[in-house]
C-alpha cells in the first residue's frame, strides 16, 4: 500500500478497527460497543508509513506498543 500510495494521488486511507480513544494510546476496554470518542477513520499516507516503521521496529516480540496515534498488539507466532 505504501508503493501504491507513493505512486499515485492517495490524501487518505481507511483503517478499520480503531478500539482506541482519542488520547493517544488509550484503548478502550475490550468487548466496548459504545466508543464516542473514537478518532476518525482516515488515516494518512504519513500513517501508513508510521505503522511500517513501528512493524519493523517492533519485529516478532509479542506484546502491545503505544505510538502517536496508534497503537500495535502483537499476540506473537
Amino acid at each position: 500500500m505504501i508503493e501504491f500510495a507513493a505512486t499515485r494521488p492517495v490524501t487518505h486511507i481507511l483503517g478499520c478497527h480503531i478500539e482506541m480513544t482519542n488520547e493517544s494510546g488509550v484503548d478502550y476496554p475490550v468487548l466496548t460497543t459504545y466508543q464516542p470518542d473514537e478518532p476518525p477513520l482516515q488515516m494518512t499516507t504519513r500513517q501508513l508509513r508510521d505503522i511500517r516503521e513501528a512493524i519493523d521496529e517492533i519485529r516478532d516480540r509479542p506484546g502491545r506498543y503505544p505510538f502517536p496515534g496508534f497503537v500495535i498488539c502483537h499476540r506473537g507466532e
